[in-house]
């Protein structure tokens, strides 16, 4: 019995990369749709960064959700990892692109909030 509960309690770290992987597929295919709606549309350029935003918290809660919809425990860490490491490849290639780009404030703010993201979505994942 201590065997299994063990075993119930251990990250799955493949399952968390799946995730991620995941929800870069899911971020690409929703760009692409936002690109095709501001090239047909009138739509301002301003709404991008709010954009940006929707479509990573869609696809960091669609994928926490499905990653952790068949595991028993400890979804919101797993969910709350695929939102964390979603946030800080998206910054590190941020840095490598644009060397000017800083961490600062904002950045662990941003780090914090896919964790957050995540983490609700991992909850919902073990939970429905």
């Amino acid at each position: 019995m201590k065997s299994s509960m063990k075993l119930k309690k251990k990250l799955d770290f493949v399952r968390i990369i799946r995730g991620v992987i995941l929800a870069y597929l899911l971020s690409l295919i929703l760009f692409l749709i936002i690109g095709g709606i501001l090239y047909f549309t009138n739509l301002s350029e301003n709404t991008i960064p709010y954009a940006v935003i929707v479509t990573s918290s869609v696809s960091i809660i669609i994928s926490g959700i499905k990653t952790t919809s068949n595991i028993e425990s400890m979804g919101w860490l797993h969910g709350g990892l695929i939102g964390f490491i979603y946030v800080a490849v998206l910054m590190a290639i941020g840095l490598f692109t644009m060397p000017s780009n800083t961490l600062g404030v904002g950045a662990m703010i941003d780090l914090v909030l896919g964790f957050v993201v995540g983490t609700i979505a991992g909850v919902l994942g073990v939970n429905l």
